[in-house]
């Protein structure tokens, strides 16, 4: 989503080599208990900081692009700036989401240090918030972007769209045109006990993707539409195209919410993505019992960088809108 970003959707075998994406998990503590999550505790585990500077260099020589520092709540590590500055200094293109509930303490640390910066914003009403969030954070929420806007920072709205706050999209995207920011529309996907995404949810959402300061990818929509994955011909390339990190140190596959494998690193990332244990997780990929209908965004978004089909062409579409509307207009 950024100038250069999936350069340029790599036309490639459909079967890529190559990882473009690094999902690392740096904390599984997290400080909100959403409703759609099960990530709720501070009881979870930090990255070791050695561990994750060894881990980015040897992201580097794999040819990973981004890397998508995640939890739980990324804030909640005390390290992050100085991964966030190694990932720089390395090149790579970096993505951050948060609740806002330490952005205000902890702006100016990583201020210019993040490429995609994202704060979670589930209703322009603060109760409705709130109660997603499962504590007070709109608040956070607001202070943040007045923080972030008073320090030259740019970040997105990302709008988690389900059955209860679907009827909120309209004044989301007026709340964030004002501002100026993208919003991101991401409808729910089949995981935690969610439901799939009801026709109400893609139907709304379907019908915003051509608003300006907006950014759906389209390509992801098509896959609901059409029931998700399917086994018998599989569009997951959640092997292929990322790299998945605990905070333990752990090669997990073929993705984290489906993790089957956690293969200890130790310094071994690269041996290990390039190895045959990983090779026959590559043949199996999408064709899990689990994998039929999954639409899970973070694995495919970047799946819809290999290959030629219409989700290739529709999600270029959607970033080349998402440029247009954040750096141009």
């Amino acid at each position: 989503m950024l100038k250069n970003e999936w350069t340029p959707l790599r036309r490639m075998n459909p079967r890529l080599t190559q990882p473009v994406l690094c999902n690392y998990y740096i904390t599984t503590k997290c400080n909100a208990a959403c409703v759609f999550c099960d990530i709720q505790t501070d009881q979870g585990q930090h990255a070791d900081p050695e561990a994750v500077h060894r881990n980015l260099a040897d992201l580097r020589k794999l040819g990973v692009r981004f890397i998508d520092f995640t939890g739980g709540e990324p804030l909640l590590h005390p390290f992050l700036p100085e991964f966030l500055r190694a990932a720089k200094t390395l090149g790579f293109l970096s993505t951050v989401t948060t609740n806002c509930l330490l952005y205000p303490k902890r702006a100016r640390e990583i201020a210019g240090l993040v490429d995609l910066l994202h704060f979670s914003l589930d209703s322009p009403v603060a109760r409705e918030h709130d109660a997603i969030r499962g504590v007070p954070s709109f608040d956070n929420v607001m202070q943040s972007l007045d923080i972030a806007e008073s320090i030259n920072e740019k970040p997105d709205i990302l709008f988690t769209v389900t059955d209860s706050n679907v009827g909120r999209l309209g004044e989301m995207i007026r709340f964030a045109r004002k501002r100026r920011l993208i919003l991101i529309v991401n409808p729910v996907f089949e995981y935690f006990g969610n439901p799939h995404s009801g026709k109400a949810v893609l139907d709304a959402v379907r019908a915003s993707t051509s608003e300006s300061y907006v950014y759906v990818n389209r390509g992801i929509l098509r896959l609901m539409k059409r029931g998700g994955n399917q086994v018998a011909s599989p569009r997951c390339r959640s092997v292929s195209c990322t790299v998945v990190i605990s905070p333990d140190d752990r090669l997990l596959l073929p993705c984290y919410h489906r993790a089957v494998a956690g293969f200890p690193i130790r310094g071994t990332l690269v041996d290990l993505v390039r190895g045959q244990k990983v090779r026959r997780f590559h043949k199996q990929e999408g064709r899990f019992e689990f994998c039929e209908g999954c639409a899970i965004s973070c694995y495919f978004d970047p799946s819809f960088t290999a290959g030629t089909d219409d989700y290739v062409l529709l999600g270029l579409v959607s970033k080349m809108k998402y440029v247009w509307d954040k750096y141009v207009r």
